[in-house]
C-alpha cells in the first residue's frame, strides 16, 4: 500500500467528493491506494468496518454465504464506486464479504482519518449523506425487485443494469465488459443457475441478446425492458 502524491486528484475523481474545495480535499488526503490481485479478499463478513473502499480500476463483488453454503452476490462494484459505506459510518462490522474479480486498484480511507477531516470541514458530511441516501434508495429497489418480480424479469433487469454500468458498443449491440459465469449471474438475481441459463437462451432465441462463452451482447434493449416489466 502507498499514499499517492496525487491523492487530491484521486479524491476529486470520486463522485462523493466532486465539488469539494481544495482545503476539504486536502484534509481527506490521507487516502491510501492498494493493488489487489484477482480473487483477493478485501474484507470478510463480521470483521470491524473501519475502512471505506473505492474501486479506482477493476471489479469487486460483495456477497454473503447463506447457512446452507450458497453464495448470494449483493452487489457488483466497478470504477469510481464505493464499498462498505454503511459499516464505515455506523461503526459496526462488515455485513458481507468482498472479493476482487480482476486485478484492481483500490483507494482506502480509514475511519479515523475521515472523522478528523469531517470535524474540520462539515461540508464533507453533506456529500457523504447523498451517497448514503443513494444506497438506501438502491436497497429499497432491490427489495422490491426480489419480492415482487419474476425471475425472468429480474434477469432481464439485471442485464440492462449491467449494460448501463459496464457495457460498451460492439458488434451491433452493447457488449458487457464483465465476465460473469452463469452461477455468478444466478447469485446476483437470487435464482438457480439452471433457471438463469434457460432464461438467457430464451432471450437469445428471441434475439434480445447474443451469448458467446462468458460474453453477452445486448442486441434489443427494448425487448429486455418488456421482460423486465413483467
Amino acid at each position: 500500500m502507498s499514499r499517492p502524491a496525487d491523492a487530491v486528484e484521486i479524491l476529486r475523481s470520486l463522485p462523493p467528493f466532486r465539488g469539494l474545495e481544495e482545503p476539504e480535499l486536502r484534509a481527506l488526503a490521507a487516502v491510501v491506494v492498494a493493488r489487489y490481485r484477482k480473487h483477493q479478499v478485501l474484507f470478510v463478513e463480521g470483521e470491524p468496518g473501519h475502512t471505506l473502499y473505492f474501486v479506482l480500476r477493476g471489479r469487486v463483488k460483495v456477497y454473503r454465504i447463506s447457512s446452507d453454503g450458497r453464495e448470494h452476490i449483493l452487489r457488483l462494484v466497478g470504477d469510481r464506486e464505493p464499498i462498505a459505506v454503511v459499516p464505515f459510518f455506523d461503526g459496526g462490522p462488515y455485513p458481507a464479504s468482498a472479493e476482487v474479480l480482476e486485478d484492481s486498484e483500490i483507494a482506502l480511507i480509514r475511519a479515523e482519518d475521515f472523522q478528523r477531516a469531517a470535524l474540520a470541514h462539515p461540508r464533507i458530511l453533506l456529500h457523504m449523506l447523498r451517497l448514503l441516501a443513494g444506497r438506501l434508495r438502491e436497497a429499497q429497489e432491490e427489495i422490491a425487485s426480489l419480492s415482487l418480480k419474476t425471475v425472468g424479469s429480474r434477469v432481464a433487469g439485471q442485464l440492462l443494469a449491467l449494460g448501463k454500468r459496464y457495457g460498451r458498443p460492439a458488434d451491433g449491440g452493447v457488449q458487457l465488459d464483465l465476465r460473469l459465469n452463469r452461477q455468478e449471474l444466478a447469485n446476483l438475481v437470487g435464482a438457480s443457475r439452471e433457471t438463469v441459463t434457460r432464461l438467457l437462451y430464451q432471450f437469445q432465441r428471441e434475439g434480445a441478446i447474443r451469448i458467446q462463452g462468458a460474453t453477452i451482447w445486448l442486441l434489443k434493449p427494448d425487448l429486455l425492458r418488456q421482460w423486465a416489466e413483467l
